[in-house]
């Protein structure tokens, strides 16, 4: 009776351990070929360097977040100033007295309607006008971040994976 007992005991562990062991292989196995690894190892690069610089703990996100995270950029790393851009003069100082001043002076804006900051600002036009290069400058002058969203980031073939993302950029808010 004993010796069958033991035996139900050693065959009971051996189940055990094949099974925590089986789990173990597929577990790893799954996450050497999950497709997003490099880019969840650079968003979690990228995160932990915005929240040193905004002096935050680190916090948990989900994938979606992962994504835009990887497009944030720095304005200590933008090269792009306006003295850099040709041309432009009357866009550049629009911009200035509309997004800049604002931030670098906000008492100035603080009373009455009319001389609230502006929410937005929208450039448009073709390919190839320094739109992106004027938004860059716009960042490093400010000293704001700047989110370098890419078509294809925002693209995906999974059911709701855009309209997921396209809702996080627009609650996104960093300070």
């Amino acid at each position: 009776m004993k010796d069958s007992q033991a035996r139900l005991v050693q065959e009971l562990v051996l189940y055990a351990a094949s099974a925590a062991l089986s789990s173990l292989v597929l577990f790893m196995g799954l996450r050497h070929l999950d497709p997003n690894r490099d880019a969840s190892k650079k968003a979690l690069a990228q995160k932990k360097e915005i929240a040193k610089r905004l002096g935050r703990p680190l916090i948990q996100t989900n994938q979606y977040e992962d994504i835009i995270a990887c497009d944030v950029i720095n304005p200590d790393h933008i090269e792009v100033e306006f003295d850099s851009i040709g041309g432009l003069e009357n866009i550049k100082n629009a911009l200035y007295e509309l997004v800049i001043l604002p931030l670098k002076r906000p008492e100035l804006f603080s009373s009455g309607k009319l001389l609230t900051p502006q929410k937005g600002v929208l450039l448009y036009g073709p390919p190839g006008t320094g739109k992106t290069m004027l938004a860059k400058a716009l960042a490093k002058e400010s000293g704001a971040v700047f989110i370098n969203v890419r078509m294809s980031n925002l693209m995906s073939k999974w059911f709701g994976d855009a309209q997921k993302l396209g809702k996080l950029l627009s609650v996104v808010k960093l300070s």
